[in-house]
């Protein structure tokens, strides 16, 4: 799950930022301005009650924002997910949210006795790996840590007390579920599913196979095309023109010293540049700011998203921002990708346009093909597992039974559900129905990538394995673990009632 947020952390990040904001929106916005007519918050509200315990708008911030640094600058999503397991993504914490959920967890660290000491903490936090190069721990990386934590309002002491949450929290969790058990015939049986092989034919209903007899007319395709129109249009391309700031090279080789000051002229060039830019507002002009600033432009002649030049297939966050970028911001923001940084302006925009029937004619026809196909394929699947399972009920063989049918039943081959074969096509979604599925009965349907099979189950047998005991433990253990965390969650949703977790009813009243 942490490789799933590690991969969509630009979008998770968003999401994050959104939910903080619009927290503290909700804590901070109520104060009534008479000369702004805007709403404002004074640090010392009242922002947040738990445990009786009233918080101000300053604290509760320092605790967001110290959450919205641990994600975005120290990479820690697990204690961005293990918080938000309990219940604090959402808000439905009485409206606490996140926030809320950290500061009860605080709450019970205290009651519990539970308190990483500094030197706990700070190993901790060595060994994240936004604090690593190659491995180890890197103190010029430590150096810009606490350098953009003083950004965000955030001291060494702040940095530390994260760390003493995230390790409280795994400290609580490990108090309350450490006489945790699984059931050993729960555990029993899900080795068995994850250890046994399956013998399994496959009977094939390709896609392909019905679209030979399908005829359109015209007046199909002129009738599908003016239904769908606005599906049918050209992709919007857009052309820009960039300089961009790269990351010094081989970083890893230089001494410390070399490696600040090479850092520091690209950021230097970079803030000049954004200055600039930033000062110049509306009149910004791209090409006339690197004349003056000695900066080399790039140009990119117009492009599709999904396409882009062979110069910047690697740089998707380039790419998305290209596309995101509005229409009327004449220079973009600093855009950071792994190479560098990146400011540009859009030199030209070619808007989507709808396309005539003529053009598209070929689309329409096979769209309509496709879905026609799709239709006549799953009503084929559907009266042919009905006639399976009807003849296998009265102990007919299944051989027998394709054969009547006029169905193709593959040879037999064997299957392991924890291990893929990489030579048989959708073997995983096969062998994951296989295991629902009693020997000498017909699966579900399963969708693959030319159409559906239906699957036989032929056999099942359990491996045999000279470590079957290890195997076991470790599935005990996992098992117990999954299974634990739901045991804390339960715990900790008791703790955060007994909280009453309370935000103060606001009221707008001009003095």
């Amino acid at each position: 799950m942490l490789e799933f947020f590690r991969r969509h952390r630009g979008a998770f990040l968003i999401v994050l930022t959104i939910v903080i904001i619009i927290t503290f929106s909700v804590w901070g916005g109520w104060r009534f301005d008479k000369t702004a007519q805007v709403a404002k918050a004074l640090p010392s509200d009242h922002a947040l009650t738990v445990y009786g315990k009233d918080y101000t708008n300053a604290e509760v911030g320092q605790v967001g924002r110290s959450l919205q640094f641990a994600m975005q600058h120290l990479s820690m999503f697990d204690l961005y997910i293990g918080l938000s397991s309990l219940g604090g993504q959402d808000g439905s914490n009485s409206g606490g949210g996140i926030v809320g959920t950290a500061l009860v967890l605080k709450q019970l660290l205290e009651d519990t006795g539970i308190r990483a000491s500094d030197a706990e903490a700070v190993e901790a936090l060595k060994k994240l790996p936004n604090m690593q190069t190659n491995g180890v721990f890197d103190p010029s990386r430590g150096q810009q840590v606490e350098e953009t934590a003083g950004m965000y309002g955030l001291s060494t002491a702040d940095l530390l007390d994260i760390m003493r949450l995230k390790i409280g929290l795994d400290k609580l969790k490990e108090l309350v579920t450490k006489n945790y058990a699984a059931s050993s015939f729960a555990a029993e049986k899900q080795y068995a599913s994850n250890q046994q092989t399956m013998k399994v034919s496959t009977i094939a209903f390709d896609t392909e196979a019905f679209k030979k007899d399908i005829k359109v007319t015209d007046d199909e395709i002129k009738k599908a095309y003016e239904e769908a129109k606005e599906s049918y249009m050209t992709v919007e391309k857009r052309a820009v023109k960039y300089v961009f700031f790269e990351n010094p090279k081989d970083l890893d080789k230089k001494p410390l010293e070399e490696r600040q000051k090479l850092q520091k002229a690209v950021s230097d060039r970079l803030n000049a540049f954004t200055e600039k830019a930033l000062a110049a507002g509306r009149d910004a002009n791209l090409e006339k700011l690197a004349a003056e600033l000695k900066e080399k432009v790039e140009t990119i002649a117009a492009f599709e998203q999904a396409t882009p030049p062979e110069a910047l297939k690697t740089e998707s966050a380039f790419i998305e921002a290209i596309f995101s970028q509005p229409k009327t911001q004449p220079v973009s923001d600093a855009v950071k990708t792994d190479k560098g940084w990146y400011l540009f302006t859009i030199s030209s925009l070619e808007e989507p346009k709808q396309q005539e029937l003529a053009a598209v004619k070929d689309k329409v026809k096979d769209s309509i093909v496709e879905k026609k196909a799709a239709e006549a394929r799953t009503k084929a699947v559907n009266e042919a597992r009905d006639f399976l399972v009807a003849g296998l009920k009265d102990k007919k063989k299944i051989e027998d039974l394709v054969k009547e049918k006029k169905l193709t039943l593959a040879p037999v081959i064997e299957l392991d559900a924890a291990t893929p074969a990489p030579n048989i096509p959708n073997s995983a979604q096969i062998a994951r129905e296989a295991q629902k599925t009693g020997v000498g009965q017909v699966s579900q349907a399963v969708d693959t990538d030319k159409g559906t099979v239906l699957v036989f189950v032929n056999a099942k047998e359990l491996r045999k394995s000279d470590n079957a005991a290890s195997l076991r433990k470790q599935q005990a253990d996992s098992l117990a673990n999954r299974e634990g965390e739901g045991v804390f969650e339960a715990w900790f949703a008791k703790k955060v009632e007994e909280a009453r977790i309370e935000m103060p009813v606001r009221t707008e009243t001009a003095a």
